[in-house]
């Protein structure tokens, strides 16, 4: 793989989606690190709950996180969509954090004390926000764990009245589904002390530790290009359903899913497993059974990385790889 030390360009470190996203990473970062150590081997009930199997975890710090990052949004971009996975009530990070972190926040004006409104009267936005992707794995002191976040544009029609953005304009049945052109992809994981960030037409890159931690000037990061050629062997990541229902038709199709694919890596994060392509860690990625919240990120990175990836909606079949063909034949296959 290729390590040539490379500068951030200014034109993706300075956007403003990019900077309002590193915010949002700065505090789910903040509040992994702070609850991590509540969390204990016991799973303690109060603090950790079950969404549909007793490993498919959900806890105060998802709930937390989403309602920061909501709390953020409704103020920094007002009339975009947030489409989070807890759907937590809003927080104020304001009255949440201390004036010195709150001090680090691209979107604060110490001038007001509050956070500014950086909308730029453009397209409205959908921010689809996992707050902690990888949950088992954050409860369990598993390093395979991040923030991620997709934007793209909302799905708009003049002649639909299905919904409407705060501001009043018309927004049509596709909103919240991902339907418009993806802006930027960004995912951050204190377990792997990496932040992995892309924005359209502009390339993928890996920044090491939080992008907030860097000047602003010459920003270290690595571009990612996918698997150089001639790494031998070749690696499928993929994930599995946690309810026995649902896995037994995947662990079906899985001999016909690794074909051409020497094994199998599962970490247990759809956003990493993205990441791990764009990287060429891995060769390709398939799965089902996500929300678009899960690979909004990740899917993104992929594709500024110079390769291929099948969105599937809410749910859908999810596939990344080198080729077009290696794409479709993942997700006939899942």
């Amino acid at each position: 793989m290729n390590s040539e030390p490379e500068t951030l360009p200014a034109e993706i470190a300075d956007l403003p989606l990019i900077r309002i996203a590193s915010d949002l990473s700065l505090m789910a970062w903040e509040q992994m690190l702070a609850w991590r150590p509540l969390l204990g081997a016991s799973l303690d009930a109060r603090i950790v709950d079950t969404k549909t199997s007793p490993n498919d975890l959900v806890t105060r710090a998802d709930a937390q996180i989403e309602a920061l990052v909501r709390g953020y949004l409704s103020q920094v971009r007002p009339h975009d969509l947030m489409v989070g996975e807890e759907d937590s009530p809003a927080l104020d990070p304001v009255e949440f954090f201390s004036a010195e972190f709150l001090g680090r926040l691209c979107g604060f004006d110490p001038e007001t004390g509050g956070l500014a409104d950086l909308s730029d009267g453009g397209a409205t936005l959908e921010w689809h926000v996992d707050p902690i992707d990888g949950t088992v794995n954050y409860v369990r002191g598993i390093e395979y764990h991040a923030f991620s976040v997709g934007v793209c544009e909302a799905a708009a029609s003049t002649a639909s009245s299905d919904g409407a953005s705060p501001d009043g304009r018309s927004v049509d049945s596709g909103a919240g589904l991902g339907l418009g052109p993806w802006r930027i992809g960004f995912v951050a994981s204190p377990g792997l002390n990496a932040t992995w960030l892309a924005a359209a037409g502009h390339g993928a890159y890996r920044v090491e530790g939080r992008l907030s931690d860097h000047s602003a000037a010459g920003i270290r990061a690595r571009r990612l290009r996918g698997t150089p050629a001639g790494l031998s062997g070749r690696l499928l990541a993929t994930g599995f359903a946690y309810t026995g229902n649902s896995r037994g038709p995947q662990l079906a199709k899985l001999e016909n899913l690794m074909s051409g694919y020497d094994d199998l890596r599962r970490c247990g994060a759809a956003s990493i497993d993205l990441c791990m392509v764009a990287e060429g860690r891995v060769n390709g990625y398939a799965e089902r059974g996500l929300g678009i919240y899960d690979y909004a990120g990740g899917a993104v990175i992929v594709e500024e990385a110079g390769l291929q990836v099948s969105r599937g909606g809410t749910g859908g079949p999810i596939a990344a790889a080198d080729t077009r063909e290696e794409v479709e034949r993942l997700v006939a296959a899942i």
